[in-house]
């Protein structure tokens, strides 16, 4: 060996080290654990009689005392389906979970999101699943909270520290204990109506009004709002469509959607449907296009607001 190898040999291990300690302060260091939500344990029913509702408990209590003790602690997860009735708050308080925790790991956009028949994921542990945006993939968010979250947390990617899970093939970053900031808790929890179009002009109010086709004097049900045809029509709040109708000889072409506490909505005339009987949607999503259907004078978008199946004034609800 001749002095310059030598020396290219000496100088080797230090090169190695400086670069290592050159990444462990400049790149954070995380861990990634993959969660298939059709692998995780079934719970039936969230009542203590339930052998797997009592194992997540006692799952979530360990938690609980390790997170208390600043001792390491590891995530347990499972799995149950939504019935009817369920909302996201009396899931949250069923399983002493915050809702936080289970909005953000499921993508769920608002508290008044229709979750009968859902897979929900459940974790024995409180905090935020936030979208990653670059650590190890750029995720895309599918609802607006998705996107406040990323926003929030863009900076504390650079945390020395970070765990990641692959839930589903979508990449979340764990945040332990953290909850919702004020502003994303309000938009979280806001229970107003969306009006259904951006533009529009009010052509028929809501209550007694003259026939348009014979003069005679009866009840308006809903209001109609005019614009031109083919405009976008969205989903005044989060719910289920339970039916869609095509051709009636009054309402045309119409949406039926069933929201929390005794709520549904109508959307009538229309020249498009873009959602199928079952489907869930979210507050603003596009579900149809306002035509001429049905019996009309010209295009419009008849639009009601029932609790318990009585019309109600939509005008107390929506907010622009």
């Amino acid at each position: 060996m001749n002095l310059k190898e030598e020396r290219t040999n000496r100088f080797l291990p230090f090169f190695a080290l400086t670069l290592f300690l050159f990444f462990f302060n400049t790149f954070p260091i995380f861990a990634q654990k993959t969660i298939n939500s059709q692998n995780l344990p079934l719970i039936p029913n969230l009542e203590s009689r339930d052998i797997l509702f009592t194992q997540f408990s006692q799952d979530l209590q360990q938690f609980y005392k390790n997170n208390a003790t600043q001792k390491e602690f590891s995530i347990n997860f499972y799995r149950y389906k939504a019935k009817e009735g369920d909302t996201i708050i009396k899931i949250a308080s069923r399983c002493n979970i915050p809702y936080d925790t289970i909005a953000t790991i499921n993508s769920i956009a608002s508290s008044d999101s229709s979750l009968e028949g859902r897979t929900l994921i459940l974790p024995a542990a409180a905090g935020l699943f936030v979208l990653d945006n670059g650590i190890l993939k750029q995720e895309k968010p599918q609802n607006n909270l998705e996107i406040l979250m990323q926003k929030k947390y863009l900076d504390k990617l650079n945390d020395s520290t970070i765990f990641c899970y692959n839930i589903n093939e979508r990449y979340f970053i764990y945040f332990p204990n953290e909850r919702l900031s004020q502003t994303a808790r309000v938009f979280f929890l806001d229970s107003k109506m969306k009006v259904p179009l951006d533009n529009y002009w009010l052509s028929s109010d809501f209550g007694y009004r003259p026939s348009p086709f014979n003069g005679e004097k009866q009840f308006h049900k809903g209001i109609d709002m005019a614009a031109p045809e083919g405009t976008p029509v969205f989903a005044c709040k989060a719910g289920k469509v339970v039916s869609v109708h095509k051709l009636d000889a009054t309402f045309g072409n119409y949406i039926v959607l069933k929201h929390a506490n005794g709520l549904s909505s109508i959307y009538a005339h229309l020249s498009k449907i873009d959602v199928q009987v079952g489907q869930n949607v979210e507050t603003g999503e596009t579900i149809g296009r306002v035509g001429k259907t049905g019996k009309v004078t010209g295009p419009h978008l008849h639009f009601e607001i029932r609790l318990n199946g009585q019309a109600t004034n939509p005008n107390a609800y929506i907010r622009d």
